[in-house]
């Protein structure tokens, strides 16, 4: 059986090597693996301005590289944004770079980097090139270590997010709302090896119950009734509890 991808960071977020908007003491730390020249992050990048307004201090953003896998325009972009964080501003090239969306090519980039009055990727600079390489490179194995397998994908203090990324869902998930704990619950109890057995050990102990009890003989009738439905000029139909793979 396939193990479960990994739900939590990997590394946890570094004031020295990550990309980070707001302060340590936040009450929310909100990660996000991303990729540029992706229309869905496109479209995450601007629910998380409208989350940063709305939380103030007490969210802190952090940047993460998940290049599309096999998307070159994704991965010299990415490339792009590290050679900025090291030569210009981080997040000046990423907001530029993300705005575009999947409309993002290669043949962008020289007058992205222009715009952004970035130095050239010339042998002079051939040292913050590879470093930038290499950063995209650590990043996307960070990602595969978390459990990252899509772009975008969220960690919310630590533990990979899992749901829709609109901007309700999120605010639920920061504010640890009662539905998206019951909901973490219920995925980590999936997960524990255990829970299968014990959900059949469960279940059997309900059946014998449900027999010694004074319901059995209705129960037992409902099991084998008849039931059926119409739908044109033909009717199926079928008796509960036969295991029929005809008409139901």
């Amino acid at each position: 059986m396939t193990a479960p991808p990994p739900t939590r960071l990997d590394p946890l977020v570094s004031d020295h090597d990550d990309h980070i908007i707001g302060e340590e003491s936040a009450a929310i730390t909100l990660v996000e693996y991303g990729s540029f020249s992706c229309p869905y992050c496109q479209a995450a990048h601007e629910i998380i301005g409208n989350l940063r307004d709305r939380f103030g201090s007490r969210l802190r953003y952090v940047s993460r590289q998940r290049p599309i896998t096999g998307n070159e325009h994704a991965l010299k972009a990415a490339e792009l944004a590290e050679f900025a964080a090291q030569t210009g501003d981080y997040w000046t090239a990423h907001d530029s770079l993300m705005k575009r969306g999947a409309a993002l090519r290669i043949d962008d980039l020289p007058g992205i980097a222009a715009e952004l009055g970035l130095p050239p990727q010339d042998p002079d600079h051939s040292e913050a090139v590879g470093r930038a390489r290499e950063k995209v490179e650590q990043q996307r194995d960070s990602a595969r270590r978390s459990g990252a397998l899509v772009s975008p994908t969220f960690f919310i203090n630590g533990r990979r997010y899992e749901g829709p990324w609109d901007e309700a869902a999120l605010t639920e998930a920061m504010l640890r709302s009662p539905g998206h704990r019951l909901q973490v619950a219920a995925l980590d109890f999936a997960r524990w090896a255990p829970s299968t057995g014990l959900l059949l050990m469960l279940m059997s102990v309900l059946a014998v119950g449900l027999a010694n009890s004074p319901a059995a003989e209705a129960f037992k009738r409902l099991w084998q009734t008849f039931f059926g439905f119409f739908a044109g000029g033909s009717r199926s139909a079928c008796r509960c509890g036969t295991g029929s793979t005809t008409g139901c």
